[in-house]
């Protein structure tokens, strides 16, 4: 796990399997400015990265497993379709 660094932020992608998530996903790690991405996502990435959680939930229907993962983030880009 990284050491966030003065000023950099933590972003949660919701759905970064697909086209557009993906981008979203590629730029936010190669972004100095991010420290930590949190993608949420039905099916896993196939990626490894130091600064990459990832967390698997399949029923979007019911959202109250997710309340840690999305606790203390300082954006968020929802891209589930």
């Amino acid at each position: 796990m990284s050491i966030p660094v003065a000023g950099q932020k933590r972003l949660v992608i919701v759905g970064a399997t697909g086209m557009v998530g993906g981008y979203a996903l590629y730029y936010a790690l190669d972004h100095p400015s991010v420290a930590r991405v949190t993608a949420i996502g039905r099916r896993t990435l196939g990626i490894s990265h130091p600064k990459l959680d990832e967390v698997l939930h399949r029923d979007f229907a019911d959202c109250s497993a997710l309340a840690e993962a999305l606790s203390n983030q300082h954006g968020a880009v929802f891209c589930l379709v």
